[in-house]
């Protein structure tokens, strides 16, 4: 004889695993979405105590959100540097042309300008390296902007650091 009858743990069970698989989010789920936007690096140990739940099912409903792009990524949020330095946030490179020789009369007219952290006289087509900080991308542009209109610079061309590998 065939048991017709569905008992009502199974039932819910039945429900859960229905609105999981079809996309479905949840109280539960908008409950994870929060705390994981207000602490990304959150353990599960620690999801799981706030959302009264076992580790492996927040780590399947991690798993589904993700699949089901409601989570597309995890990011670190940087704060202002500690470590006493400027709050700089862009580096590039420059490389120099000098429309006049000797060099030294027109790198001292910007020798001391605080936006130069670096600079380097090199051989080859080029006259020179320097390496800049600044606030933004516009700041680089009346950076370069000012250096170009120093009499003797010939030509300024810049490369935003991306990434530094040696830091």
């Amino acid at each position: 004889m065939s048991k017709t009858a569905v008992e009502p743990g199974e039932m819910i069970e039945n429900q859960m695993a229905h609105r999981q698989i079809g996309g479905i989010r949840d109280s539960i789920d908008e409950k994870l979405v929060t705390l994981l936007c207000r602490n990304a690096r959150m353990t599960l140990t620690a999801l799981a105590q706030e959302l009264a739940l076992s580790r492996t099912a927040v780590q399947a409903r991690m798993v589904r959100l993700e699949r089901d792009k409601v989570i597309v990524g995890y990011r670190a949020v940087i704060g202002e540097r500690q470590d006493g330095g400027d709050d700089d946030s862009l580096m590039a490179v420059l490389s120099l042309t000098f429309s006049q020789r000797p060099c030294l009369p027109v790198v001292e007219k910007f020798r001391h300008w605080p936006e130069i952290t670096n600079y380097y006289s090199v051989t080859g087509p080029l006259d020179a390296y320097m390496v800049v900080r600044v606030h933004s991308a516009q700041d680089l542009a009346r950076l370069v902007d000012r250096l170009s209109a120093v009499a003797g610079v010939g030509s300024v061309r810049s490369a935003v650091v991306l990434k530094a590998d040696f830091d």
